[in-house]
């Protein structure tokens, strides 16, 4: 039995992947605003983007591995696809360690700091998570 990963007729996956990666993405820009323009509003809309890209993401890695399970397109590279969820699960954990420790450091140049460390990190192996999935739809539809 296939589960039907859609929402109105748009697969779920690639609804929900935009939204953490928007989240995430701007994060050390609000990271470093704070740094520079003092802790508020920068410092919370960090924390609230963050924790939505943590919610949302592990819906969307949700979905994604429910895809990678039973694939729904013939010819899939699945060991493109795995690289993707892979890289893209490290970044979650990444962020979901910088919530972790935003929320239990106290607000400081040092902590900010070593979150927007982690933002940065993050951040790259998410821009690499976006590439491995990029290829990956550009690959199928080349193969159509």
């Amino acid at each position: 039995m296939r589960l039907k990963l859609r929402v109105f007729g748009v697969p779920l996956h690639p609804l929900l992947v935009h939204f953490p990666i928007v989240f995430w993405l701007v994060v050390p820009v609000l990271d470093i605003a704070a740094l520079f323009g003092g802790p508020e509003p920068w410092w919370t809309l960090a924390k609230g983007a963050t924790i939505l890209g943590i919610a949302i993401g592990a819906a969307s890695i949700a979905a994604g591995l429910l895809e990678y399970l039973q694939p729904s397109l013939a010819g899939i590279d699945l060991k493109l696809a795995a690289r993707h969820g892979i890289t893209t699960t490290l970044a979650w954990c990444i962020f979901t360690t910088k919530a972790v420790l935003a929320a239990l450091l106290p607000i400081a140049g040092w902590s900010m700091i070593a979150c927007l460390a982690l933002d940065l990190i993050g951040s790259a192996l998410l821009v690499q998570g976006v590439y491995l999935g990029t290829r990956q739809v550009y690959q199928q539809l080349e193969e159509e």
